[in-house]
């Protein structure tokens, strides 16, 4: 994916309907992403990380990031991203709600720092542990392949 410019996301953003107040507490610093070229998808969020617009091909996706809760127990169970398909402790997993349109949304789990490309590319900690403990044996381009077919039913849903 090619990281928009500074002076070119505001264009991209005004093509898309998105809330003033959103489009105001973005914060996108492209000098502070890591591995540029190794992103399938973007995640702009505000400083909070709790609201943002998610970049994925031509499509601009604005959506909310919660993170999960304690159970009864005082626990925040484990998750596996339906995103990337990563496992990811309680603490680092969150609820990522698309926006589609006033009356309609859709809500999935999700690795709560939206790194779900670099997981797949074993770029992280996180994905070697996951890769223990779901017991996955297939290649780095086929987990790249999975993650670009599921973004394609997430984004154009």
């Amino acid at each position: 994916m090619m990281l928009p410019t500074r002076e070119e996301l505001p264009k991209l953003l005004t093509a898309t309907r998105i809330s003033k107040r959103i489009l105001r507490d973005l914060r996108y610093v492209p000098e502070e992403i890591t591995y540029p070229d190794e992103r399938d998808f973007l995640a702009i969020m505000n400083k909070a990380s709790t609201e943002g617009v998610l970049l994925y091909d031509e499509t601009v996706i604005p959506f909310q990031l919660s993170k999960r809760t304690a159970n009864y127990a005082g626990r925040t169970e484990a998750i596996i991203c339906d995103i990337c398909v990563t496992w990811q402790r309680g603490a680092n997993s969150a609820v990522l709600t698309l926006r589609r349109s006033i009356e309609r949304s859709s809500s999935y789990l999700v690795c709560a720092d939206l790194d779900c490309s670099l997981h797949v590319r074993d770029m992280t900690n996180v994905s070697k542990l996951s890769r223990t403990q779901l017991r996955e044996h297939i290649t780095i381009s086929e987990r790249i392949e999975r993650l670009a077919t599921r973004l394609r039913a997430i984004c154009v849903e």
